[in-house]
């Protein structure tokens, strides 16, 4: 595959075109815009992800000056957009090769092929939703390869199927009911069971999200294909490997288990689709002005230029903005609005990634404090060996847990982040007063209860670990102009 553009020769019997080779050079150009599109995605706050939002935005203001109604007015706009973008990737250090017509390549594969989400190969997708008061799996995406690939067929010749669960409130089960199976097609980069209606009942997309958003690993830097979308109304979030409630170590038991943080999650990251799909679709847009510039305008009277490029200017933003908002409507059930703009979709970007490690964190914290509520329990069992001052300790201990996990339940998304910081110091000083007391009972205590104390604040320690993980994550993320991410899904483009 390659973007190449040429004009058919007409004076020739029959007409024709001149046979085309894509180089080396085009193929590494379109394999290192494949893992551009998968790194701004993963890192969609990164300052590599703001430059290049800047990067576009600016590319607008530069081609609508040169549309002037000067001599060569309309082929210096069209030629400002093209030098514009691909000076941005010549400033970075990984992406020096990638051009906007590589880029827009690689779209366009990505709006027409399910290649990408299948992985190269049989992939299946576990789905689950949350109502804010259970989550249940709700089934699989299964994307199945062909002995064969045919780009004539539907999906390229890829099997797609929603096959929903037996029975979804069984969360250490992913047993489906083949017998309701669903054929889906992929259609403008969304997986859907009917083509014809604005709002399919399955509507599912891919997006590359970073695997330590979700695990808070610092050394999770994968990059995961994550699958989000609706499925009869309800928000969903998927993964490529089960995810067990039983199993408390499975990589996303946080994200997807604790009811209240991962509705909130699940909106989040669908949030992120809507304002990832108007990053890219930008580009997109820019390229197709640029042709049109080239090729519409070239013979117009100079003093008309400006009138029909903000006209065109126009009409690729509208048209930009109902693709997406489509694409949204039908992922969301119809209950997602669409970015506007790049600017909005970089704010939407920053704010949905915070309240994602922000519901983390709250459910980080609820577990930590549930920990040291079992060791209170432990040390209860000692009361009749407690001083006055201990037993205070002890009452006084379990208010506050009392209090913080309220508090936690009772924040708002708009105040969960202070909310958050507020009860990690709460649960700092709960952990200190709880050890003290303890250290005092070690004569009274069991080997037993010694062991479960021990093994509790090791889990509380782990939460810790894990909030100033993501916040330091976080803060990594966002200063990046540079970032590289592990194991990235290698294109497979073929060229001759």
């Amino acid at each position: 595959m390659a973007n190449i553009g040429l004009m058919q020769n007409i004076f020739v019997t029959p007409p024709n075109f001149t046979p085309q080779t894509a180089t080396a050079a085009e193929q590494q150009s379109i394999a290192n815009a494949d893992l551009f599109y998968q790194t701004i995605q993963a890192y969609p706050t990164s300052q590599l992800a703001t430059d290049y939002q800047t990067a576009m935005s600016g590319t607008i203001t530069s081609a609508s000056s040169q549309a002037n109604g000067s001599a060569n007015s309309t082929a210096n706009a069209s030629d400002t957009i093209t030098q514009n973008v691909n000076a941005f990737f010549q400033g970075t250090k990984q992406f020096q090769n990638v051009t906007l017509a590589s880029l827009v390549a690689v779209e366009s594969y990505y709006d027409k092929f399910p290649f990408i989400w299948a992985q190269y190969k049989s992939t299946t997708y576990y789905l689950y939703s949350s109502d804010s008061k259970t989550t249940s799996f709700v089934g699989q995406l299964a994307l199945t390869q062909p002995s064969k690939l045919d780009l004539t067929l539907p999906n390229g010749g890829y099997t797609c199927t929603f096959t929903p669960a037996k029975d979804s409130s069984n969360l250490n089960s992913v047993d489906v009911n083949p017998s309701q199976a669903l054929k889906l097609t992929y259609s403008g980069g969304v997986f859907v069971n009917d083509v014809n209606v604005d709002i399919p009942a399955v509507a599912l997309k891919g997006i590359f999200q970073l695997k330590r958003l979700f695990t808070q690993k610092p050394a999770d830097t994968q990059i995961l294909p994550v699958i989000t979308g609706s499925v009869e109304g309800a928000t969903c979030v998927g993964f490529d490997q089960p995810q067990l409630e039983s199993d408390t170590s499975s990589d996303f038991w946080n994200t997807l288990f604790h009811p209240k943080n991962s509705s909130e999650i699940f909106n989040s990251i669908m949030t992120i689709g809507g304002a990832i799909m108007m990053m890219h679709f930008f580009a997109t847009s820019l390229y197709g002005m640029g042709k049109w510039l080239k090729n519409k305008l070239s013979g117009e009277k100079p003093t008309t230029a400006q009138d029909e490029f903000n006209k065109k200017l126009d009409d690729f933003q509208k048209a930009m903005n109902d693709k997406i908002d489509s694409a949204v409507q039908k992922i969301s059930d119809g209950k997602e609005v669409a970015p506007q703009n790049p600017p909005e979709a970089m704010n939407n970007l920053s704010r949905e990634s915070g309240s994602v490690v922000d519901n983390l964190n709250a459910g980080n914290l609820q577990d930590g404090l549930r920990s040291q509520s079992e060791n209170l329990q432990e040390l209860a069992q000692y009361e009749s060996q407690m001083s006055s001052q201990q037993l205070q300790s002890l009452e006084s201990n379990a208010s506050s847990i009392q209090k913080s996990n309220e508090a936690l339940n009772n924040a708002s998304q708009e105040n969960l982040n202070s909310v958050v910081n507020e009860q990690q110091a709460n649960f700092s000083e709960i952990q200190v007063n709880v050890n003290e007391l303890s250290v005092q009972l070690d004569k009274s205590m069991s080997e037993q209860s010694k062991a479960k104390i021990e093994e509790n604040n090791a889990a509380s320690k782990e939460v810790s670990d894990n909030i100033e993980n993501s916040k330091k994550n976080q803060s990594e993320d966002e200063e990046a102009r540079d970032p590289e991410a592990k194991d990235p899904i290698e294109p497979e483009f073929e060229f001759a």
